[in-house]
C-alpha cells in the first residue's frame, strides 16, 4: 500500500536537497514523535550504500522495535533519496523522497512510501500519513530559515 504526501517549502530545491542529506535535519523533522537509540553515532550525512540499525522510540521515551534504514539511492541530480526500510511487524518501508523546485524561491517536497506490514497494513498506512504530515510541517518550519 502507497502512501504519497507533499508539501511546498518556501527555500529553493537546492537548499532543501543540502538540508535533507543531513543527520541533523533527518533528527529535527522526526523530533516530538520520533527518536533513534544511537542516533549520535549515525554518520553526520547519508550516503548512497549506508545502513543504519537502531531501536525506534516513540515519544522518545517507548522503545520498540529494531529498525533498518538502507539508503539505495541518493541522486543529487534528480534531487532523490530512496531508502529500503523494515523492522518489527514492517516488512516493507520503502521510502523515496523527491524535492522539486517550483517559481521563485520555493520547492515541492514528496515522501512516498511503499508499506507492507501484513494484516496491520491499514493501520500502518493510516500512522504513515500522520507521521509524514508532521514531518512535512516540522520541514517547512525548518525551510523557511535555510
Amino acid at each position: 500500500m502507497i502512501a504519497r504526501i507533499q508539501t511546498d517549502l518556501p527555500t529553493s530545491a537546492e537548499r532543501a536537497w543540502q538540508a535533507l542529506i543531513k543527520r541533523d535535519t533527518f533528527l529535527y523533522i522526526t523530533r516530538g514523535l520520533l527518536g533513534f537509540a544511537g542516533a549520535d553515532e549515525w554518520p553526520e550525512e547519508f550516503r548512497q550504500g549506508d545502513t543504519i540499525e537502531t531501536r525506534l522510540l516513540f515519544f522518545h521515551l517507548l522503545p520498540t522495535w529494531r529498525h533498518t534504514l538502507h539508503v539505495v539511492g541518493l541522486d543529487e541530480g534528480k534531487r532523490e533519496l530512496t531508502s529500503r526500510e523494515f523492522g518489527g511487524p514492517i516488512r516493507q518501508w520503502n521510502h523515496r523522497i523527491a524535492i522539486r523546485p517550483v517559481v521563485g524561491d520555493r520547492c515541492c517536497y514528496t515522501d512516498e512510501i511503499d508499506i507492507e506490514a501484513g494484516l496491520l497494513t491499514p493501520l500502518v498506512w493510516a500512522y504513515a500519513h500522520a507521521f509524514y504530515r508532521y514531518r512535512q510541517r516540522r520541514w517547512r518550519r525548518l525551510a523557511s530559515g535555510l
